[in-house]
């Protein structure tokens, strides 16, 4: 064997050196192509290194002063990640990139499931509940404290809390946490023309319950 090749092979037989060269891979890749490469790699992207790099696991090291979205969620879930005041409704959830493959969305096991949408974690999400009429305008809201944020969780309370197209929302990002913020318009009837069909939840979909406190009214002047 050629002495470049020796030690090449040396370098990625060494489990410490393999996991510093994976960790700089992009995440998509680091997910779905390299465990597929052998099964050294495989059992290399279940270090505590790469499971943190993949956003499954908490990291402690991460600063809170720079906390990073999760690239391959914000491609995937862009709705979720931007840093705009426009609210999305039914069609926008409905448009999303992974609408394209849905049966491997709704998998129970899918992988965006146990995902952090940043690290390091946020460990409170906020939810900013309203809906409005022609008098006024009532709100209430809630916070889920001493979790680590995953996008199954995110997704699920998003979901269920905006289920036909008199629903909309937006995620606010704040520095110690994430808010939900929903508004649902007034309707005379219970009707609507468009609801969020199966396809679009998931299979592992969980119930999240939010502690939310009294409604607030607020009459239109």
């Amino acid at each position: 064997m050629a002495p470049s090749l020796a030690a090449e092979s040396a370098v990625l037989s060494t489990p410490e050196l393999l996991e510093q060269i994976m960790v700089q891979l992009p995440i998509r890749d680091l997910l779905t192509t390299a465990p597929l490469v052998c099964k050294s790699w495989f059992s290399t992207t279940r270090s505590p290194t790469l499971q943190r790099a993949l956003f499954f696991e908490p990291d402690p090291s991460a600063s809170t002063s720079a906390r990073i979205q999760n690239p391959l969620l914000a491609q995937l879930f862009p709705l979720f990640f931007s840093h705009g005041t426009k609210y999305h409704g039914t069609d926008s959830i409905m448009d999303m990139p992974w609408a394209q493959a849905p049966d491997a969305f709704r998998r129970r096991d899918a992988s965006w499931r146990r995902m952090l949408v940043a690290q390091p974690t946020l460990r409170a999400l906020g939810v900013h509940y309203s809906t409005s009429g022609m008098i006024g305008m009532s709100e209430r809201q809630g916070v889920i404290n001493d979790l680590s944020l995953s996008m199954g969780t995110l997704y699920d309370l998003a979901v269920q809390l905006v289920d036909d197209d008199s629903t909309s929302f937006r995620v606010l990002w704040e520095a110690d946490r994430l808010t939900l913020a929903v508004s649902a318009g007034g309707s005379c009837t219970d009707e609507f023309e468009k609801n969020l069909g199966e396809q679009f939840r998931s299979e592992g979909e969980t119930l999240v319950d939010v502690p939310f406190g009294e409604w607030e009214t607020h009459l239109w002047d």
